[in-house]
């Protein structure tokens, strides 16, 4: 229940620096990395991860569902991948890589990409963490 709340939280921080700092710092997508962590760290955190990133791309996108588009398929992508091929970590890295691919094609430099893919690896693995406690 924490993670509902403090994710959300730090999101909308990260969307502030963001903004804050998009002309003087090359930076990864704060708001994005901790989304697609805890998207990647239980799929059923879709219900509120995909609020989030249409407030993520309302603000620094001007549009509705750059991000949000490609959050909402993985979810379903995991579903497909964890009945035909097992639950496994290889399959949630090529979904995380294919969304962070997605950064360069709206306009963020391939520096920042690798911060927020270098960002959203280790809160991944905190929330994995997070997760199997409350399940022991």
């Amino acid at each position: 229940m924490i993670i509902i709340t403090i994710i959300p939280l730090l999101a909308l921080a990260g969307i502030s620096l963001n903004m804050a700092f998009s002309t003087t710092l090359s930076q990864p997508d704060w708001a994005l990395a901790l989304l697609l962590a805890s998207l990647l760290a239980h799929r059923n955190n879709w219900l509120w991860v995909l609020p989030c990133a249409l407030i993520h791309d309302l603000v620094l996108y001007w549009s509705f569902g750059t991000m949000t588009l490609i959050m909402a398929i993985i979810p379903l992508a995991m579903i497909y991948l964890d009945h035909h091929l097992g639950t496994g970590l290889p399959q949630r890295i090529v979904l995380m890589l294919a969304a962070i691919c997605a950064l360069p094609a709206m306009g963020w430099d391939l520096q920042a990409s690798l911060l927020t893919l270098c960002l959203c690896v280790p809160v991944w693995h905190i929330l994995t963490r997070q997760y199997a406690q409350q399940a022991a």
